[in-house]
């Protein structure tokens, strides 16, 4: 019984690990997202944008990152692949034409270039 428990108190530690490391990774990221607001819209606009509406959309764009990892996971699993590639981030983003666009552009990578690979 105490090898159970014992391995239940590492498992527990290490989510608290993974929690805490999270944690930092999504107030490191709203503060980013925050200093690139302000910037921006002083720059662009001469305007201010308040620190709650920033914040939503720093969480919203953390958890669409994760989201996006988890895919770009799957796919590179998929493919019989530990590694991900260019084409697995295009696939994965296939349902915003722009940042589709963008990508491939960045990336110098044609349709045909994607299809092939």
């Amino acid at each position: 019984m105490e090898i159970d428990e014992d391995r239940s108190d590492f498992e527990k530690d290490e989510e608290e690990d993974d929690d805490s490391v999270s944690d930092l990774l999504r107030d490191r990221f709203r503060l980013s997202a925050i200093s690139i607001a302000e910037y921006e819209a002083a720059k662009r606009n001469g305007m201010e944008i308040s620190q709650p509406i920033v914040a939503c959309i720093a969480d919203l764009a953390f958890k669409y990152i994760g989201q996006l990892a988890k895919d770009l996971e799957l796919f590179a699993h998929h493919a019989g692949r530990k590694s991900v590639t260019m084409a697995d981030v295009i696939v994965s983003a296939h349902r915003n034409e722009h940042l589709v666009a963008s990508s491939m552009s960045i990336f110098h990578i044609n349709r045909l270039e994607l299809r092939s690979s």
